[in-house]
C-alpha cells in the first residue's frame, strides 16, 4: 500500500511539473546584430534626443546591405529553433516593416516620432529576449577560423547576461556562416539553459517597466491635488503598488509636485486582461493607469519607447 501511495505521489509530481512547463508561455526571442558589429560595420543611425546626440544601431541598412549577417543570424535562429522549439523566434525583418509602417502613419497624422528607430523595432517585435550576434571572420595563412560573442539581453531594460564567446576551429573554408554554425553549436545548449532560467526568473520574479508621469500645464492638477480622498501622487503610489510583484521597484521612484519616476518597477509577466490569461506588457499596465485616471475623472495618455519606458501624461 505504501509503495503504492509512493508511486501515485511521484506521479502527481510528474503530472504537475509537465502542466506548470506547459502552462509557463515560452519566450519571444529576436536575433539581431550585437551595436559592435553595426559600429564596425557603419550599420548604426544618430540622432539628436534634447541636445544629446545618440547612436542607435542601423538593423535595416545591415540587413540590406549585409546578405552574410542575415544569414548569420538565420543559422543562430534556426539552432535555437533546433534545440528548443518551444522559443518563438521572431523575425527581425517582420519587425523592421512594422516599425517603418508606424513611422508611415504616425507622418500621415502629423505625429511626433517619440521613440527611436531602434525602440520602434524592439516594440514591434514584443520580444521578451533580444539575442545579440558578434562575429569576425579572421584569416591566417590559407586557413579561416571565426571568433564570436553571442549575448542574451532583455528587450525591456536592455540588461545583458548569458553572453557566450569563442573560436572555432581553423578551417580553409571561408564561409562564416557554416564556421559560425560549427563554432557556436557546441555551447548552444548551456546558452539556451541560462535564457530559460533568466526567462523564469522574469515569470517569478516580474519584469521591469520604468514609468515617467508628469502633469502637463493645461492639467490644472500637481502630484498634490486631491482624487478621491487621496492625492494624486497617493492615488499613483496605491497603483504601482497593486500592480507590482509584491511592490517590488516601487521604492526607487523620484517625484515632485508635477512628476513622479520610476525606475523599474516589476510587473507580472503573466495577468488576467480583459478577462483571459495572457503576457503582459508595459503599454497593458500604462492604459490600465489611464483608464483608473479617467474613473476619477484626470485625462491622461501614454507613449511607450521600446518596450520597456512609458511616458505618461496628465492633461
Amino acid at each position: 500500500m505504501k509503495r503504492l501511495l509512493t508511486i501515485a505521489i511521484a506521479l502527481l509530481a510528474i503530472t504537475g511539473s509537465t502542466w506548470a512547463q506547459k502552462a509557463m508561455t515560452p519566450p519571444h526571442v529576436m536575433v539581431v546584430p550585437d551595436m559592435i558589429y553595426c559600429k564596425a560595420h557603419g550599420f548604426i543611425t544618430q540622432s539628436n534626443n534634447n541636445g544629446v546626440t545618440e547612436t542607435c544601431p542601423d538593423y535595416e541598412k545591415a540587413m540590406s546591405e549585409d546578405p552574410t549577417l542575415h544569414s548569420v543570424l538565420i543559422q543562430v535562429a534556426q539552432l535555437i529553433s533546433d534545440r528548443n522549439p518551444d522559443i518563438v523566434i521572431v523575425d527581425l525583418l517582420e519587425a523592421i516593416n512594422s516599425a517603418k509602417n508606424d513611422a508611415a502613419m504616425a507622418a500621415a497624422n502629423s505625429g511626433d516620432q517619440y521613440e527611436s528607430v531602434e525602440e520602434s523595432i524592439i516594440r514591434n517585435s514584443e520580444a521578451d529576449i533580444l539575442i545579440k550576434v558578434q562575429y569576425d571572420l579572421l584569416k591566417n595563412g590559407p586557413q579561416y577560423q571565426v571568433s564570436y560573442t553571442i549575448t542574451g539581453t532583455d528587450a525591456y531594460t536592455n540588461r545583458m547576461f548569458a553572453p557566450i564567446e569563442g573560436m572555432g576551429a581553423p578551417s580553409t573554408s571561408a564561409n562564416p556562416v557554416v564556421l559560425l554554425r560549427e563554432a557556436v553549436y557546441q555551447n548552444m545548449d548551456a546558452f539556451l539553459a541560462k535564457v530559460l532560467q533568466y526567462y523564469q526568473s522574469m515569470v517569478t520574479k516580474g519584469r521591469m517597466v520604468a514609468f515617467d508621469i508628469k502633469t502637463t500645464e493645461s492639467a490644472g492638477l500637481s502630484m498634490n491635488s486631491k482624487v478621491g480622498d487621496i492625492t494624486l501622487h497617493e492615488f499613483i503610489e496605491d497603483f504601482m503598488f497593486d500592480n507590482s510583484v509584491d511592490g517590488n521597484g516601487t521604492e526607487r521612484v523620484k517625484s515632485g509636485a508635477t512628476f513622479m519616476q520610476y525606475q523599474g518597477v516589476y510587473i507580472p509577466l503573466i495577468q488576467t486582461i480583459r478577462g483571459r490569461q495572457r503576457k503582459q506588457g508595459a503599454k497593458d499596465v500604462a492604459q490600465k493607469l489611464v483608464n483608473e485616471l479617467a474613473n476619477k475623472g484626470v485625462t491622461a495618455e501614454f507613449k511607450v519607447r521600446g518596450l520597456g519606458k512609458v511616458n505618461i501624461f496628465i492633461k
